[in-house]
């Protein structure tokens, strides 16, 4: 398990007048603001002085550059700082431990992971298993969903950090209700390979939702006609009575 003991208080001095909660939810939001793309450099030039502007800029920058730190080898801190923080085990959000994704990993993926082929997690939590996934070949495609956002975020966070290339999306698995989506990319930037997201609600633009032409409609019990069996022969006899 990854040591989080300076990330729990440098974070506590974070969260300090606010709801725990609240805070973490910040947290994720003010570290995912860069890595957005823009629709102009307007745009993108308000969120910079946004940020710059933040009330708790020295924690805030303080925090990251330790998530970011601790993010080396496809680490999930910031899982570990949700899990003692925030959830305490709340609706079952504990984590699978790293070592059993890797372990998950090995078993279901094992070495032969090619560039380009696709890797999907239908309940992705913070994104472990997709880490795990891409131990074995970075170059991957990484997908995954969760129906808690905050989640997703994580997840996101987790792409971002590791230049992951795929998507994040807030819906439901199973019953394939579309909320959000994270489009994650890179780019060339003087001579690096800068990630960035583009969010979009629109269903149809997402790579892990069910297209209705992709949903298995239930094939009928016959092929043909049902056609009562007739007797060869008459049959003779009274029909009984109920009673």
């Amino acid at each position: 398990m990854t040591d989080i003991k300076q990330l729990l208080k440098e974070f506590e001095r974070f969260a300090h007048g606010q709801n725990l909660h609240s805070a973490f939810a910040d947290l994720l939001n003010w570290t995912l603001l860069p890595f957005k793309m823009c629709a102009d450099q307007d745009e993108q030039n308000g969120n910079f002085e946004a940020y710059k502007t933040h009330p708790k800029i020295t924690q805030l920058t303080t925090l990251i550059t330790i998530i970011g730190d601790l993010s080396e080898g496809f680490s999930d801190p910031l899982g570990e700082l949700y899990m003692q923080a925030i959830s305490n085990g709340h609706n079952g959000q504990y984590f699978t431990p790293e070592p059993i994704c890797g372990m998950i990993s090995a078993m279901t993926i094992g070495e032969g992971i090619e560039n380009r082929e696709t890797i999907c997690d239908p309940a992705c939590g913070s994104g472990r298993m997709l880490l795990a996934a891409a131990k074995q070949n970075r170059h991957s495609k990484f997908y995954g969903a969760d129906l808690d956002n905050t989640c997703c975020k994580m997840a996101l966070v987790n792409m971002l950090l590791n230049s992951l290339k795929g998507e994040v999306a807030h819906m439901n698995t199973l019953s394939n209700e579309f909320y959000t989506g994270y489009s994650v990319n890179t780019t060339i930037v003087d001579g690096y390979q800068m990630p960035y997201y583009i969010e979009f609600t629109e269903p149809l633009l997402s790579y892990i939702w069910l297209k209705p032409n992709q949903v298995a409609k239930p094939k009928p019990a016959f092929s043909t006609a049902f056609h009562p069996v007739r007797a060869s022969h008459p049959i003779n006899g009274i029909q009984g009575t109920l009673f």
